[in-house]
């Protein structure tokens, strides 16, 4: 049972490498097989390990920690580990009647599953690298799948941007490892805490936080994720979007434990806030149902930003629920916009229309997706939403901060909403796969937006009872947004003025954003510079 982390990462690899070499329809279904022993596997280990304070440390080859490959568990990274089996099983079943033939897109898909779960459980810097360029090169090669002319170009945008920014990372790392001699991640935490000269510490810390930046797209280096997202399939643009990205997010929280640099918080904050601004702006000039749902993915990072940034550990748990909460929904939607798009043949929300008539089952579960990302009370994304506005407490100007991003999340879920009403011819085809992974998905909305106590006990072992969802003043208060979105989006979104045009066929350039990755790193740099003054 000691070498469960192992098998985690290696049973979806040995099966995708069986599907890729013996290349027969039966042996596909050992994918099936390969996810159900790692959702018990897992269940096993948290088994075992509850309760326990205690990380659980897996040394490869009996060699020392500060030069072995080393492999740590704690509370947040089973957490992480469930969130990922769930989101793969998810995506199999969604587009197993598509792809069950086809034995490339499931070799890349289970492969990538082994190694997501790899960068989950390493304690290491250098292999955090190595997971995250082999997460990359797979994901770039899922999103040109297509291989029509544009999903090659945002493929290859992805490839080659995503892979600059690391090399921010690869700078960060030699700045620590000379600083630290070992790339242990509790190692180099213990060293770097008795340091006094923090200066090559803080520089490295800042290169790796703007590879984590480009990575998590954070303001303003997130023009590679709507490129990726509206050229990927619909299953994938799930899979990026609602846990991919998340892999920038959770080295962003482990790297922040090991370095406990004081001074950025505020930076992120604001950050997370200019990212979710960043975001709305962008999703509310679109016309396309996929890229509305991207720019709303950037949003929502801007949102965890905001939350896991925080030493208070109320916004912090907030945050990091955002997280799941954010996996769920987004995936969910995107799930809902292929099916769209694949019975209507088109992707304009302008041209689509009558979509509750026609797919009313998929209208239902997408709905209630959209009611989670806007934050109504019973539904996931209420709960963390409000646990970081509860953090925040008194401070006017960030719940005026947090209620701009609820307002401008609201307006744009009005817009996208129009497709649901009209006329349409009922559609005759049901795919059960579709519709099972959607339910799911939908039910868990449900669930986590009702029982959210237990299960924030469960998954992080927080008490957050001070969270009521059944009170009269946030349904008000849910009702008060809306209606305020509805009206700003009847007097000037939907007009389609020209600026709004103007912001829905801005091109950044790959050397422009290249530029805007130095710009990050300098910002971040004159932060600190400023910070030792005050």
């Amino acid at each position: 049972m000691a070498f469960i982390p192992i098998y985690l990462i290696f049973i979806p690899i040995i099966a995708s490498m069986l599907v890729y070499l013996l290349h027969n329809k039966y042996v596909n279904y050992i994918i099936f097989a390969a996810q159900f022993f790692v959702t018990l596997l897992a269940l096993k280990y948290y088994s075992i390990y509850n309760g326990l304070t205690k990380a659980q440390i897996l040394s490869l080859g009996n060699w020392e920690k500060n030069i072995g490959i080393v492999l740590k568990n704690d509370q947040l990274s089973i957490a992480f580990i469930f969130l990922s089996i769930f989101i793969w099983w998810i995506i199999l079943i969604y587009c197993w009647n598509k792809r069950k033939n086809d034995f490339k897109f499931l070799f890349f898909l289970m492969f990538l599953e082994g190694c997501f779960l790899g960068l989950l459980q390493t304690n290491d810097l250098f292999n955090l690298f190595v997971f995250i360029e082999i997460i990359t090169i797979i994901s770039t090669i899922l999103i040109l799948y297509k291989k029509d002319g544009y999903s090659v170009r945002a493929g290859l945008y992805y490839l080659l941007f995503n892979s600059t920014g690391m090399l921010f990372y690869l700078l960060g790392l030699i700045l620590i490892y000379n600083v630290s001699g070992t790339l242990n991640i509790d190692i180099t935490a213990q060293k770097i805490s008795v340091i006094k000269d923090t200066n090559f510490i803080k520089l490295g810390y800042i290169f790796i936080m703007a590879a984590i930046g480009v990575k998590s797209a954070f303001f303003p280096v997130f023009n590679w994720l709507p490129k990726a997202h509206g050229a990927a399939p619909s299953s994938i643009s799930a899979l990026l979007s609602g846990l991919l990205v998340k892999s920038g997010l959770y080295a962003f929280i482990r790297l922040n434990d090991m370095f406990k640099i004081k001074g950025f918080e505020d930076f992120f904050f604001f950050l997370g806030f200019l990212t979710a601004i960043c975001g709305i702006i962008f999703a509310l000039s679109q016309k396309d149902i996929k890229q509305i749902l991207a720019f709303h993915t950037i949003s929502q990072i801007g949102m965890i930003l905001i939350g896991i940034s925080s030493s208070d550990s109320k916004i912090y748990i907030g945050g990091l629920m955002h997280i799941f909460n954010h996996a769920i929904f987004k995936s969910l939607l995107f799930l809902g916009a292929g099916a769209i798009i694949n019975s209507y043949g088109i992707r304009r929300i302008t041209e689509i229309r009558g979509v509750f008539k026609r797919l009313p089952f998929i209208s239902i579960c997408m709905i209630i997706g959209m009611l989670s990302i806007t934050g109504a009370p019973l539904f996931n994304g209420f709960v963390s939403k409000t646990i970081i506005k509860y953090g925040i407490g008194k401070s006017s100007t960030k719940i005026l901060m947090l209620f701009i991003i609820n307002l401008g999340t609201s307006i744009s879920f009005i817009k996208l909403s129009q497709i649901f009403w009209g006329t349409s011819a009922r559609e005759n085809h049901k795919n059960i796969n579709v519709y099972s992974s959607m339910l799911l998905l939908t039910i868990m909305c449900i669930v986590l937006g009702i029982y959210y106590k237990p299960i924030i006990m469960i998954l992080f072992g927080v008490n957050i009872s001070y969270i009521h969802v059944f009170k009269i003043k946030n349904f008000i208060s849910y009702i008060f947004t809306l209606s305020a979105g509805y009206i700003i989006y009847r007097k000037a979104i939907r007009k389609d003025h020209e600026i709004i045009q103007y912001i829905r066929h801005i091109n950044i350039s790959f050397g422009a954003t290249n530029f805007l990755l130095i710009t990050f790193v300098f910002i971040m740099i004159l932060w600190e510079e400023i910070g030792k003054f005050l």
